[in-house]
């Protein structure tokens, strides 16, 4: 006889799997928008951020050579 355990697992995962298609099936094309809009507004959330920090950098390491080449200019 089969180990009761792995009849059990794939019981649970069948039901897991046939409820998360019963979910995305029941979903309307104006709660697919609504999803698609909250995944971009994160995606463009975290670009911005990104490319702030890469301004920061850039920022950082323009002040350090304006830094030191004034002071390399005073000696």
């Amino acid at each position: 006889m089969k180990n009761p355990n792995i009849i059990e697992e794939a019981a649970a995962s069948t039901n897991y799997g046939a409820s998360f298609i019963t979910v995305v099936a029941g979903l309307t094309i104006n709660e697919w928008v609504a999803i698609g809009g909250f995944f971009m507004g994160l995606l463009m959330y975290g670009t911005y951020f990104w490319f702030k920090a890469q301004k920061l950098k850039l920022l950082k390491k323009s002040l350090e050579l304006d830094e030191l080449s004034r002071g390399s200019n005073r000696r």
